[in-house]
């Protein structure tokens, strides 16, 4: 799922901070990663790369520890409090995002691809199975992992609690044709 370190999936443009988690820094018992004092440049790259408008605040409270003896699990959770524009009044508003962060990393080599085979399409992923995400390099990027999650919580259609579609003030009903209509009525 995280392309994490290696850039895959990032918007042009937004340049993720780095927030290294070396596998050799990791004891047994695992460490503990929080962050939430972010920069404002780092909250920009944030937004930019979660696609909204802006970032006023984010935390990433993780747990990080070693996983199968050559990986790492990660657990914890992210939020953030984002600027997005409402879909009905395409006025700015704020929207909390909230995401629990669950994902194992291993190195590439280690990865099993879980295949079912259909007789029709022949092989395919199994989906039902989790998976881990690869170990790029000696480590893991926090931020990257942050944004991932970050990503899945943004509302696709924000609407401010208070917008609602107003009917014509006329009292006539629309319909989606009445534009189709006009133009018939012109030729």
């Amino acid at each position: 799922m995280t392309g994490q370190s290696s850039g895959e999936g990032r918007r042009p443009g937004a340049a993720l901070p780095r927030w290294p988690v070396r596998i050799a820094d990791v004891p047994a018992g695992g460490i503990h990663v929080r962050r939430r004092d972010v920069p404002a440049e780092d909250l920009a790259a944030f937004a930019a790369w979660i696609g909204v408008d802006a970032m006023s605040a984010l935390d990433l409270d993780i747990h990080v520890r070693p996983y199968r003896g050559d990986g790492l699990a990660v657990e914890g959770t992210v939020s953030a409090t984002v600027t997005q524009t409402c879909v009905v009044t395409l006025e700015p508003m704020e929207n909390a995002i909230a995401e629990e962060v669950e994902a194992t990393f291993r190195p590439e080599g280690k990865l099993k691809a879980h295949l079912v085979h259909d007789e029709e399409d022949g092989l395919s992923i199994d989906a039902s199975v989790a998976a881990d995400d690869p170990l790029i390099g000696n480590g893991i990027d926090a931020a990257a992992i942050a944004a991932e999650f970050l990503a899945l919580g943004v509302d696709p259609y924000p609407r401010k609690p208070d917008a609602d579609f107003a009917p014509p003030e006329d009292g006539a009903e629309v319909s989606p044709f009445a534009g189709l209509s006009k133009l018939k009525r012109g030729t």
